[in-house]
């Protein structure tokens, strides 16, 4: 921790950034203010009435309960950026009445405001607004800085104010405390002296630079690397980085119902959501890839094991290799369960960063390799279930939560699943770059992942075989 003095002459204790923070920094300086990478742009809305001031109450409640967002940055010479927890938030919570427009133009209203980039420096980094829409609905619009928030706690600040709203409002029980961040910190900068890390270090030079090389498999139904071994016919690797990061995104769901069902087969079978939802994905990767067994992608983890973790704010998402090689034989349920495991044990070593992790996977590619070479054409996440509170059943039935894509992706396709705010069935964002376009790609990629995940529900001891040829793609 450091002393350091801001323009006001007030004297603060910074703080160096985690590995996590030091990441998205690096992507936003990559990208330039072209490209607000470090924006989240989220919505929570219902139909029905609020109580606007006593919403702003709760608002500025809650605010005062989570340290990360009253977080500061201030430049440094020899960390770049430092940062710390202000004793008192200056945010503004503006309302706005967007009710005369339909919802389309005021998500897009949104959408344009949820881009501009945001000043770090010495100032307040979040933005929250009171929301009055079209066809009766109201509720939150939030702009965060994501080296002080990532999406799970975006969602765990915002189920605090619906918490202390309800108090408010009817005298529900106020919300336990949240926890503080420092401390939080302190330990994630203490990890790279601790044993832990040495033991995670050990763990991906075993299971990256020593072990056997995997290959590229796209999310393109024109493989990237078939056409580059028309040059390099022995690469197992792509170069798919190059290009403008300007991205979109799209958005699939899986019926209440479909989800209802996967869930229902994980919980007999013992097996968890995120596992099966991981082999849908490495399944269309399969098909789009003649029945590859080999497939790899990006997982990213959330990494908040212990509650201090989970309700102290911050960003604590970490990327690691997700590799998985399934043989035709292999049922769905085993498939998943070998998954699983892979993900369990990898969850326990998670902590090292993403630049080490690139570093070992590097030590084993061929010599002509580029730095930004891959085996992974995608990243994937799942969001767990985490009900938001709302005023009654017909409010909650009503509500929408909605993400503003910031307009860049950090890789060329990342998708996450996240459960609906009014009926907890599944929906896929898929951010895609616009360099290649992939937009007719993705819709057959979620449909061969949908028909994969309502397969293996419907019978998880199909076999892979059988379930790569009802999977099979057209070409």
């Amino acid at each position: 921790m450091f002393e350091r003095t801001l323009p006001s002459g007030k004297k603060v204790t910074a703080y160096p950034l985690s590995a996590p923070q030091q990441l998205m920094l690096f992507m936003s300086i990559q990208y330039g203010a072209d490209y607000p990478v470090n924006n989240i742009g989220s919505g929570y809305y219902w139909k029905g009435e609020m109580d606007f001031p006593l919403m702003e109450q709760s608002i500025r409640e809650a605010v005062s309960r989570c340290d990360t967002m009253r977080l500061r940055f201030i430049p440094d010479e020899q960390y770049k950026v430092l940062q710390y927890v202000s004793e008192e938030s200056g945010i503004e919570i503006e309302t706005l009445d967007y009710s005369d427009i339909p919802l389309e133009e005021a998500h897009e209203k949104l959408l344009a405001f949820s881009r501009i980039p945001i000043d770090m420096f010495f100032k307040e980094i979040h933005t929250i607004r009171l929301m009055k829409l079209a066809e009766g609905y109201n509720g939150i619009f939030m702009k965060l800085q994501h080296l002080a928030m990532d999406a799970f706690s975006v969602k765990v600040f915002l189920r605090d104010i619906m918490e202390i709203y309800l108090h408010k409002l009817k005298g529900a029980p106020y919300p336990k405390p949240m926890r503080p961040y420092i401390p939080a910190l302190m330990k994630e900068l203490s990890y790279l002296r601790s044993e832990q890390y040495s033991i995670d270090k050990k763990y991906w030079e075993e299971s990256l630079s020593k072990a056997s090389e995997p290959i590229f498999t796209d999310y393109m139904l024109e493989s990237r690397l078939k056409e580059q071994r028309k040059k390099f016919p022995d690469h197992r690797f792509a170069d798919i980085h190059t290009g403008s990061p300007a991205a979109k995104a799209k958005i699939f769901d899986l019926t209440k119902e479909e989800t209802d069902a996967l869930s229902k087969m994980c919980r007999e079978n013992d097996l968890s959501l995120c596992a099966a939802l991981s082999m849908g994905v490495r399944t269309a990767l399969s098909v789009f890839n003649d029945n590859e067994e080999d497939v790899s992608f990006k997982m990213i983890v959330d990494r908040r094991g212990s509650l201090a973790e989970k309700k102290s704010g911050g960003i604590r998402i970490n990327f690691f290799p997700m590799r998985s090689i399934v043989k035709p034989e292999d049922s769905f349920e085993d498939a998943v369960r070998n998954i699983m495991n892979v993900q369990n044990e990898i969850y326990s070593h998670c902590s090292l960063s993403f630049a080490e992790m690139l570093s070992e996977r590097h030590k084993s590619m061929p010599s002509d390799a580029k730095p930004d070479s891959t085996y992974d054409s995608m990243g994937f996440s799942y969001q767990p279930l985490m009900v938001i509170p709302n005023i009654d059943e017909e409010t909650a039935r009503s509500a929408k939560g909605v993400w503003y894509n910031n307009g860049a992706s950090m890789i060329p396709l990342y998708l996450t699943a996240r459960h609906r705010a009014n009926d907890g069935g599944l929906e896929f964002i898929f951010e895609y770059r616009l360099t290649p376009n992939p937009e007719h790609d993705l819709d057959v990629f979620f449909e061969k992942m949908r028909l994969a995940l309502n397969l293996g529900a419907e019978n998880p001891k199909i076999s892979v075989g059988d379930l790569l040829e009802k999977c099979a793609v057209e070409r």
